[in-house]
C-alpha cells in the first residue's frame, strides 16, 4: 500500500493544481466531491494506513503531504469551501468527521443504505454539511435513474415553484440545449416556503428520480442534482420514500408537505401565478 500512496500523492498534487482555478463557489456542490464505495474505500485505507504510523486528523491537520493530499482529493470542499460558508461548522468540525468516516461510518455505509438500490457499488457517494452536521448523498446521476427504472427517458407532467427571472432562466436552458435538473412535485399539502417564488411553471420533464416527499436535494456543477440519504425512509413501515415507479406517488403525502421528483425541464406547458 505504501507504493501505492506515494503514486496516489503524486497523482493528486497535479490534479489539485489544474483544478484550482476551477473550485465551485456558492451553493452548487462540485461533481468532483462524489465517489463510488470502491474509491471511499480506497481513500479510508490509506488513511488507515497513515494512522499506524501516527499520522491523523485528530484534533488538528497534520503537515504530512501525503495526508493532506487524500484530504484535499476527498474533502478539499468540504475543508475549503463550506467552513468558509457555514457560521457553525469548524475545520475541527470536519476533521472529526472524517476520523469518525474513517474508523466507523464508512463501513456501515453498505449495510445502512444498500438495500435502496438494486446495485449500491455503481453508485456515488458524498458527504455535505446540513443542519449541523456532515450528511451522506447520492448522486442522481445516469447510473442512478437507470438502476432505478431501466431507462434515463421517464417523461412526465410537473409543476415547479419559481419567479419571474427563473422562468427565464429555465427557457433559456431549453433554448440552448444547456439542461439542468430542477426539484419539482405533482402534489403539495401546503404553500411553498419561499414567497418571492410566486409562480407555478407546468413543465413536461425527464424524471431523473422521484420520491414520496421532499427529498432535500443539492444542485452539484454538472446539472445533476444530488438527494439526502437520511431522507430515504417514509411514515409507515410498508414503504421507503423512493417511487421505483412513476405511477403511484401522485396521492397522499403522509409528512403533510409535498412530493419530488427530480427532473430535467423538456418544455415550459404554462405559467400560474400564486395568489396569495
Amino acid at each position: 500500500m505504501s507504493d501505492l500512496l506515494k503514486s496516489y500523492v503524486r497523482e493528486v498534487l497535479i490534479e489539485n493544481k489544474t483544478e484550482e482555478k476551477t473550485r465551485v463557489r456558492g451553493y452548487m456542490k462540485p461533481d468532483s466531491s462524489f465517489f463510488t464505495l470502491d474509491e471511499w474505500r480506497l481513500a479510508v485505507e490509506m488513511l488507515l494506513d497513515l494512522q499506524r504510523e501516527g499520522i491523523d486528523v485528530r484534533g488538528s491537520r497534520h503537515p504530512d503531504p501525503r495526508l493532506n493530499a487524500i484530504l484535499e482529493r476527498y474533502f478539499g470542499y468540504q475543508l475549503n469551501v463550506e467552513v468558509g460558508r457555514w457560521d457553525l461548522l469548524t475545520e475541527k468540525n470536519v476533521l472529526d468527521f472524517i476520523e469518525d468516516f474513517v474508523n466507523h461510518r464508512f463501513w456501515g455505509l453498505k449495510k445502512e443504505f444498500g438495500h435502496y438500490f438494486p446495485d449500491i457499488n455503481k453508485l456515488r457517494f458524498a458527504y455535505f454539511y446540513s443542519r449541523g452536521d456532515m450528511e451522506p448523498y447520492v448522486l442522481l446521476d445516469d447510473e442512478f435513474t437507470e438502476q432505478i427504472y431501466g431507462s434515463v427517458y421517464n417523461p412526465k407532467i410537473l409543476l415547479h415553484y419559481t419567479t419571474a427571472s427563473g422562468v427565464k432562466r429555465i427557457q433559456e436552458a431549453i433554448d440552448s440545449g444547456q439542461l439542468f435538473d430542477i426539484s419539482t412535485f405533482t402534489v403539495a399539502e401546503r404553500p411553498f416556503f419561499r414567497p418571492e417564488s410566486n409562480l407555478v411553471l407546468k413543465i413536461s420533464g425527464n424524471v431523473r428520480a422521484g420520491f414520496r416527499s421532499d427529498i432535500k436535494s443539492m444542485a452539484t456543477d454538472t446539472g445533476r442534482r444530488a438527494c439526502n440519504l437520511y431522507r430515504l425512509e417514509y411514515p409507515g413501515e410498508e414503504l421507503n420514500n423512493i417511487c421505483y415507479e412513476l405511477e403511484t406517488c401522485d396521492g397522499e403525502v403522509k409528512t403533510s408537505l409535498w412530493n419530488e421528483y427530480i427532473a430535467t425541464p423538456i418544455e415550459i406547458l404554462d405559467v400560474i401565478e400564486v395568489r396569495v
